[in-house]
């Protein structure tokens, strides 16, 4: 091979290398998650495509999206299901350097006439207020079952300390800190990144004993004892949060976001719960538990990691009318 050819072969492994490197970047930009729930809105769109007998090769052509569009309104689907499966086609285009058709007056003037007709509320989950949550506690058997103490840590955790379930999922053992104060033990638990925080600028997060009213931990629901309990059975490292197969066998693989929506979703109907709970239950039901109980937005804020006061809001959960209106006592 002379100097030429061996020239070549490096400029081309050299490139190849800085490809691979800048498609892993891209990736980084969007959470896992995210990515997730992108590849499952675009395969359903292909095999719209396909059932149809419909070009989807890219850059899609805009009649063709403004079908799938009217399509999907038709059968049902929310706002924000067609919101996330624009943002999936506007990602993979951009990704490869392509107009999105996304960008055209056509789809923009079909989701305009799809948002006057259909509305743009989002359906809510039912919020797992802290009368929810010590219930979904009592109901799961109190033994030494590793599923059991897991699920019985996951649901604690997952509402006082106000977490994403993606969030869950990405703690490791080594991330907790135990501090004494105030004559009770607590919790501290550093999180790396999170949805709002994509650059892993981190927070830290709080996570106090449960109190009665003799002011003692109740350790059947509270979330430091429960978390003790599990670790316990869990070890010292790795994962936080692990699978469990079948015969109570423990692995050390760390557990997927849709793993804890199941759990929440599996205890509820075990429990007899007829509410629409989600993983997601547990940080609204933390923020209607909060504000119900006079709490501070900015103390909200700092364990829900929001920025913005107006989300925060969202999340809170009025029960009916009559709650909190400025209309009693007014005449």
């Amino acid at each position: 091979m002379n100097e030429v050819q061996i020239y070549s072969v490096a400029i081309t492994a050299d490139a190849l290398s800085y490809s691979e490197k800048v498609r892993r970047l891209i990736e980084a930009s969007v959470a896992s998650e995210t990515r997730r729930a992108y590849a499952s809105r675009l395969k359903r769109f292909v095999n719209w495509c396909n059932e149809k007998g419909l070009s989807c090769t890219y850059p899609i052509e805009p009649e063709i999206l403004a079908m799938y569009i009217t399509d999907m309104a038709g059968d049902g689907l929310s706002n924000a299901t067609i919101t996330q499966t624009m943002a999936a086609v506007s990602t993979t285009h951009k990704a490869q350097g392509l107009n999105s058709p996304t960008e055209s007056l056509l789809v923009k003037k079909v989701l305009r006439g799809f948002r006057r007709e259909y509305g743009t509320a989002h359906k809510k989950h039912d919020a797992a207020t802290v009368e929810v949550v010590r219930y979904l506690l009592k109901s799961i058997p109190d033994d030494n079952s590793p599923k059991n103490v897991r699920d019985k840590a996951i649901i604690a955790m997952g509402f006082a300390g106000a977490f994403r379930r993606s969030e869950l999922c990405a703690i490791d053992v080594e991330h907790l800190k135990w501090v004494f104060r105030e004559k009770q033990e607590i919790v501290l638990i550093e999180l790396k990144r999170s949805k709002t925080d994509q650059e892993g600028r981190g927070m830290t997060k709080a996570i106090f004993p449960s109190q009665d009213k003799t002011v003692s931990p109740d350790k059947t629901v509270s979330p430091t004892e429960l978390l003790k309990r599990w670790l316990k059975i869990r070890g010292s490292e790795g994962a936080l949060f692990t699978r469990i197969l079948k015969g109570e066998h423990m692995t050390d693989e760390r557990l997927t976001p849709q793993s804890v929506r199941l759990i929440v979703k599996h205890t509820a109907a075990k429990a007899g719960l007829s509410l629409d709970l989600t993983a997601h239950s547990l940080r609204s039901g933390f923020v209607t538990t909060a504000i119900r109980q006079g709490k501070t937005e900015r103390s909200i804020m700092n364990q829900t990691g929001h920025r913005s006061t107006q989300v925060l809001r969202e999340y809170f959960q009025r029960e009916d009318a009559i709650e909190d209106n400025a209309a009693d006592n007014i005449i």
